[in-house]
């Protein structure tokens, strides 16, 4: 009878668990994680069916027709319809998608460490035998991997929900805007993980949960103005050049920088602004040696590279705070 039962009970223990530093992490934030993991299935399986749906009614109103074609206004007429069911219900979720990377950082990354720090915890761990790194690894290591899977699911389903309706729609759901940009794509993994990163040195430095968190937002939102201001230049911008026209030369779709007033020897003059009040424009910026116009721009096209460029410079910025964290519990120690 004694030997089944520590058969049983030896059977049951059988498989991966958690043990040590790990499973105390897991137990500590298991609200958290238990959270995000449902709220991901949720967006995922959400995201799935409005993805069938819309893969659906674009078959049925026969919407490839319409695409990468100058819209006639059969096409205008059907894309607008199209729109109000599918493209109007998605922006809300994506500007949505925004905070994501902000609840990881002031929920998850501020509290980790300066909770335990502000209340003398890490003490009880300093004592069983575990060292300072150790403990550090743990506290950031398991945490930084829920955020990844979560933000990933997510990241996936959403770009799972966008694309068929962002194909169909071309430049009427332009691709460069803030949302979608940071809706979909892997863009939403590398903001995540550095704002966890940030949310978590912060609470090293500080040690106080409430100031850490409010340090996160402002300089999480200081981090996003500075990605959003150098993403242009995340990917090298071509440049068009078109004479014999007043509109700048730029493909369907294309996220235009800049454009301007061209020569007729092909260089970039100023922009006579007193022509386009008058009766004969044309004419008008002919005297004024203006024949053509310039553009710079991205294509459609580079979308994903500037998404993963902007992610790549994320992660970097990521471990240098990593690095921060490492130099500042080895030079303070607890």
């Amino acid at each position: 009878m004694s030997t089944a039962t520590t058969r049983g009970r030896t059977a049951v223990r059988r498989g991966p668990r958690l043990r040590g530093l790990t499973w105390l992490i897991w137990r500590q934030n298991r609200t958290a994680f238990w959270i995000g993991l449902a709220v991901a299935a949720a967006v995922a399986g959400y995201a799935l069916v409005q993805h069938q749906h819309a893969a659906a009614a674009v078959t049925a109103q026969h919407l490839d027709a319409c695409r990468g074609h100058q819209l006639t206004e059969g096409c205008f007429s059907r894309l607008n319809r199209f729109g109000q069911h599918y493209q109007f219900p998605m922006r809300r979720p994506l500007q949505a998608m925004l905070l994501l990377p902000f609840l990881f950082g002031l929920f998850l990354g501020g509290p980790q460490l300066a909770q335990e720090l502000e209340s003398g915890t890490y003490r009880t761990v300093a004592t069983q035998s575990v060292t300072r790194m150790r403990w550090f690894a743990a506290k950031l290591g398991v945490p930084l991997a829920m955020t990844v899977v979560v933000s990933g699911v997510i990241a996936a389903a959403m770009t799972w929900w966008w694309h068929p309706v962002a194909e169909v729609m071309g430049p009427m759901f332009a691709w460069h805007e803030w949302y979608p940009f940071y809706g979909v794509g892997p863009v939403v993994v590398g903001l995540s993980v550095l704002l966890y990163l940030l949310g978590a040195t912060l609470g090293l430095v500080l040690r106080r949960t409430v100031l850490a968190m409010g340090a996160t937002l402002v300089a999480g939102a200081g981090l996003f103005a500075l990605l959003e201001a150098v993403r242009p230049h995340l990917w090298p911008i071509r440049t068009g050049y078109a004479q014999h026209t007043d509109e700048p030369p730029v493909p369907d779709g294309a996220w235009q920088l800049a454009d301007g007033p061209l020569s007729k020897d092909g260089h970039r003059v100023s922009e006579a602004w007193d022509c386009y009040a008058s009766g004969n424009i044309k004419q008008c910026l002919a005297s004024h040696g203006v024949t053509g116009r310039w553009a710079e721009f991205h294509p459609a096209s580079d979308l994903w590279p500037l998404q993963w460029t902007a992610t790549g410079l994320c992660l970097a910025l990521g471990v240098v705070l990593l690095a921060l964290s490492v130099w500042w519990t080895r030079r303070n120690p607890a």
